[in-house]
């Protein structure tokens, strides 16, 4: 995409938004209704699911009146939907933005996404934030990420059924009805939960991605050896099956917003 830099690299990426491009906000104009309801919600030709009432429902029901650490995490996790949807070809993103029970950020998983060349579920967890006075770009980054792996870690091994039910209506009202995977994508989350219930649930029976979105000034850059290094040493670990890593860093939050708000009262 024009003003997205893109580096892939075996079990990692980075991507930094340098300039906040019209094809980017073409992207979100085009993809928000199939991001923030499923596919198979916004598949519908109803009125609730068109992209001004979504983007409306986004801005005032939402997103304006929260704080700026859960407006943030909102970004990274919109964000993140987007950069998958567009660069990451091989992967279905399987679960809506929108959470249904509150409106606010979603419980349990931040994304799951759907490889159609493995038939593996990914479990998704993103950390946002901003660089923050007493750090680089970097040690920004590798925080996020560890705190990314860390829960991932936990939350993975609990024996809490309730992960799993979520993820499991979440992929359901995502999923189409017509796509030839839907079963299967369900069939997985269901056997996860049944580990969870019985008390045998590991990380490592799991393929992560995780992804850190950093908001902070482009002109300092993350070195790809931080994530790099990240990721070798996760693998390395071997706390999860399979492993992702993906380092997202955009300048401040306030452009993207504005585009938001700007959207919503048109």
């Amino acid at each position: 995409m024009d003003g997205v830099s893109f580096k892939q690299v075996d079990q990692y990426a980075l991507c930094c938004v340098e300039n906040f491009s019209d094809e980017l906000k073409l992207a979100l104009r085009e993809n928000l209704t199939r991001i923030c309801h499923g596919a198979d919600q916004a598949s519908k030709d109803r009125a609730i699911y068109k992209y001004s009432a979504t983007i409306k429902h986004f801005w005032n029901e939402r997103y304006s009146k929260k704080t700026w650490e859960t407006r943030i995490g909102m970004l990274g996790e919109l964000l993140s939907h987007v950069i998958i949807l567009k660069l990451f070809p091989n992967f279905d993103v399987v679960s809506p933005f929108f959470n249904m029970e509150e409106k606010s950020i979603r419980k349990g998983f931040d994304l799951l996404l759907y490889e159609t060349s493995t038939n593996n579920v990914w479990i998704t967890e993103v950390k946002s934030g901003g660089r923050g006075a007493d750090k680089t770009s970097c040690s920004a980054t590798s925080a996020q990420l560890r705190l990314a792996r860390d829960d991932l870690k936990r939350r993975l091994a609990e024996p809490e059924l309730n992960h799993w039910l979520n993820a499991i209506n979440a992929a359901k009202n995502a999923i189409h009805n017509k796509a030839n995977y839907r079963d299967s994508v369900i069939e997985i989350l269901e056997m996860e939960g049944d580990l969870a219930e019985e008390d045998g649930a590991s990380a490592s029976d799991n393929n992560v991605f995780l992804v850190s979105a950093l908001f902070s000034e482009v002109s300092q850059a993350i070195a790809e050896n931080t994530v790099s290094n990240f990721t070798t040493k996760l693998v390395a670990e071997a706390v999860f099956k399979t492993v992702w890593v993906l380092s997202l860093h955009k300048g401040t939050m306030e452009k993207l917003e504005e585009f938001l708000r700007q959207e919503a009262e048109q």
